[in-house]
């Protein structure tokens, strides 16, 4: 009996906790498939193009069909044109209502902009980046503008730039005040302005780091227009511009219309000064002023005759290398360097001022303690283990891609002061053992000092080996040192798996920087400065995808000059080679010649 009273007990409490369960309304169901559908505005308070808009106390809400969270409203909310104070967005229940700090101006067309802040609670599913427009006057303005930002160096597409527009006109505006209307770039540079009114305006795009809708030249990049832009295009509903785009369909994202381009380029310091002074060696002094184009009237050292002094800009005019060249003394105590030098003053003008440095001699550097170093001694030759004190050291580059267009690169570690040819020899060894002499022709660099090249004459061929023999004492630097005896050898492929690519260069006016680079274009394989009509060859590739990229270097200094903001100066044009259609990637198989004729007029068209 007790038995069976236990028993019933039992399937009593198992029948009322399944009856709970069934009762439970506020478990959710376990299982099922994983929400993918983004949340639904179900409404707007008030109507999406409101006018009349309070200027003082007035709310937005939207209200979505399931819970929603924001996600880095600060970052990603933002009101066109802008306010001293971002608008406070929060959720409530379902609805996210949106207020503003400050009053609004009146009579003026409003965009709020959410980007891709908007995404449900459960997985995350983004909404769409919806902008509200709304006026606190009578009417909504109703032009657009559309547009690509690209860095000014790579083209590479500058996401989340700020794209700002200014009804005023004056050069003062892009540091003093708010813009009239504005945007942000999206992953593939593209921008949609809206909401403008009737022009003109002047148009700028910089990366506001810090937010506060002000360009900021100490730490900010910078793109201008170069003339005043007066929008004349219409908003509508149908406008291909306003397209919602997949991230991943680059093919749809690209296919937007773009009224205007911008690049982005980093502006150069205005305030010239000295930032860094060192001693890299004992003899041998290391100047970085802030701004490139350094004026520099004289240069002291305390107890060193000028005589002894040697210095070395380097191209962009903002580093310094200053050399002692006196071989009677070792300067093992500090120096005492005096530079005069045109320095910005509090006005930022450029003023004649003398400034003194003491400089530590360099720490020794400390030789690593290696186990069984004797053993290694010796295994050294005679010559390793009695290194003469004068002996010039120095580094020989031979890279076989660049072979025919660069030779043999020496960098020695201080000025060349005496070359002599006889002690130098090219020779080459084809496949079957061959050997020969070849002539050459040394380089010196127009800059640097302590960089030539030694390149060789007459065809290079594939397949053979080349090698730079130097005799003893065949360069000497500012100190006397000399050389040992050297080889360095290169040997070029003969891999039937690599390929060529030559381009036909017409219509070159002047001078420019050509360059193969991968198509992130953040490495380059090869580079050619050119001044006139003519082919490029660039051998030895690896199957792959490549661009080419040509800057029209109007100074011929061989780098990409930046612009000016103040100058009105855009960037030096950088331009890619397209194929006739569109692409500027250029795929490259194996054991192939490629051939293609460029036209730089029209590449520089724009």
């Amino acid at each position: 009996m007790k038995f069976y009273n236990l028993f019933f007990a039992f399937v009593i409490s198992i029948i009322a906790y399944m009856l709970g369960s069934c009762a439970n309304t506020t478990t959710p169901p376990m299982g099922g498939a994983k929400d993918t559908i983004p949340p639904l505005l179900v409404r707007v308070l008030p109507d999406s193009g409101s006018v009349n808009f309070p200027v003082k106390g007035g709310q937005v809400e939207l209200r979505f069909d399931e819970y929603v969270v924001l996600k880095e409203p600060q970052k990603t909310i933002f009101l066109s044109p802008p306010l001293d104070k971002r608008v406070d967005a929060k959720i409530k229940g379902k609805s996210i209502l949106v207020t503003f700090p400050t009053q609004l101006d009146s009579g003026v067309t409003y965009t709020l902009n959410f980007g891709k802040s908007i995404v449900d609670n459960n997985e995350g599913n983004q909404y769409n980046q919806y902008v509200f427009p709304f006026s606190t006057g009578s009417y909504l303005d109703s032009m657009m503008c559309s547009g690509t930002i690209l860095n000014a160096a790579t083209l590479l597409p500058k996401e989340d730039i700020t794209i700002a527009f200014y009804k005023d006109i004056s050069d003062s505006v892009l540091y003093n005040i708010f813009p009239s209307a504005f945007s942000r770039s999206d992953k593939f540079g593209y921008f949609v302005v809206r909401n403008l009114e009737p022009g003109p305006y002047k148009v700028y795009a910089f990366n506001d780091i810090n937010s506060n809708n002000k360009y900021d030249p100490d730490n900010e990049e910078v793109a201008f227009l170069d003339s005043l832009f007066i929008p004349g295009v219409v908003l509508g509903k149908d406008k291909t511009e306003l397209i919602q785009v997949d991230e991943k369909d680059t093919l749809v994202a690209l296919g937007r219309p773009s009224e205007i381009s911008l690049y982005l380029f980093r502006e150069d310091p205005a305030k010239q000064f000295i930032k860094e002074s060192k001693r890299l060696q004992s003899k041998m002094v290391y100047v970085r002023f802030s701004a490139p184009d350094a004026d520099v009237y004289s240069i002291k050292l305390r107890g060193v005759d000028s005589t002894f002094i040697l210095r070395e800009f380097n191209l962009r005019r903002d580093s310094l290398l200053i050399w002692l060249m006196d071989t009677t003394k070792s300067y093992t105590d500090s120096l005492y360097l005096t530079v005069g030098y045109l320095k910005s003053d509090s006005l930022n003008n450029l003023t004649p001022f003398k400034e003194d440095f003491r400089l530590a001699a360099p720490k020794p550097v400390k030789s690593e303690k290696i186990e069984n170093s004797e053993t290694l001694e010796r295994g050294k030759t005679t010559r390793e283990r009695q290194k003469r004190a004068n002996l010039l050291d120095f580094e020989i580059l031979a890279e076989p891609a660049l072979f025919e267009q660069q030779g043999f690169i020496i960098n020695f570690p201080a000025p060349i002061v005496k070359i002599e040819k006889d002690s130098i020899e090219v020779k080459f060894k084809t496949p079957k053992g061959e050997t020969g002499l070849l002539n050459y022709t040394i380089v010196k660099d127009s800059l640097f000092s302590r960089l030539l090249k030694v390149i060789p004459s007459g065809r290079i061929l594939p397949g053979y080996e080349y090698s730079l023999n130097l005799r003893d004492n065949a360069f000497r630097d500012i100190y006397k040192f000399t050389n040992d005896s050297i080889v360095k050898t290169v040997s070029l492929p003969s891999d039937d798996k690599l390929s060529k690519l030559v381009l036909d260069l017409k219509g070159v006016d002047g001078s420019y920087i050509v360059e193969l680079t991968n198509i992130t274009r953040d490495k380059v394989y090869r580079s050619y400065k050119i001044t006139r009509d003519g082919n490029l060859n660039f051998p030895y590739l690896q199957p792959g995808k490549y661009s080419v990229k040509i800057t029209q270097d109007l100074n011929g200094n061989g780098i990409i000059d930046t612009g000016s903001i103040s100058n009105k100066k855009q960037p030096e044009k950088v331009r890619l080679f397209t194929l006739s259609n569109g692409s500027s990637i250029i795929t490259i198989p194996e054991s192939a010649e490629l051939n293609q004729s460029i036209n730089l007029q029209t590449i520089f068209t724009d």
